[in-house]
């Protein structure tokens, strides 16, 4: 028998098919890439979910700091009952009372900024903290925190805030050119 060869039949697409090896290799691969794809998705959503969190608590927190640097630069006179969480005040048309108050988060309410009792914040974000600290020149000219707000003629406002899931902390210092 030697040197006869056996002839096997020649499916239609010749030796070109797979081999059932082959198939359970490629069947137990599949899903394994479809795990890596789905996870790097997930991860890209999130850094975009953040992203945008981001740019809100941002844009938001600097649209606040604007209005409360126009009243302030524009305030004649501090009221002495202003407070590390309420700042109250006159402006230079010595008719317009300017108070703004922080209302700390609670179980069912979020923190807040309010302006004359208008949120200056919108929905889904929350002020988790502020306080207004009031300063005079001190020796040298360096600003210092003091204890009589009447007298102060700059103030330093610091306020945290946050939409799930970030937060940033803002501070800038302001001085009353009207006084």
């Amino acid at each position: 028998m030697e040197g006869v060869r056996m002839n096997r039949p020649r499916s239609a697409l010749g030796d070109r098919g797979f081999t059932l090896v082959e198939f359970l290799a490629f069947l137990a691969l599949v899903p394994l890439v479809i795990a890596i794809s789905f996870s790097a998705v997930w991860v890209v959503m999130g850094m975009h979910k953040l992203a945008g969190a981001q740019s809100s608590v941002s844009t938001a927190a600097m649209v606040v700091m604007e209005t409360l640097g126009q009243d302030l630069r524009g305030m004649k006179e501090i009221r002495d009952d202003s407070s590390s969480t309420c700042l109250r005040g006159r402006l230079q048309d010595d008719v317009t009372e300017v108070t703004y108050e922080f209302t700390p988060p609670g179980v069912s309410q979020p923190g807040m900024i309010t302006r004359n009792g208008a949120r200056l914040f919108g929905s889904g974000l929350s002020v988790t903290s502020c306080e207004f600290t009031y300063l005079v020149p001190g020796p040298g000219g360096a600003l210092q925190e003091t204890s009589d707000v009447g007298s102060a003629s700059s103030v330093k406002v610091r306020f945290v805030v946050e939409q799930a899931p970030a937060s940033a902390g803002f501070e800038a210092v302001f001085n009353l050119r009207n006084l």
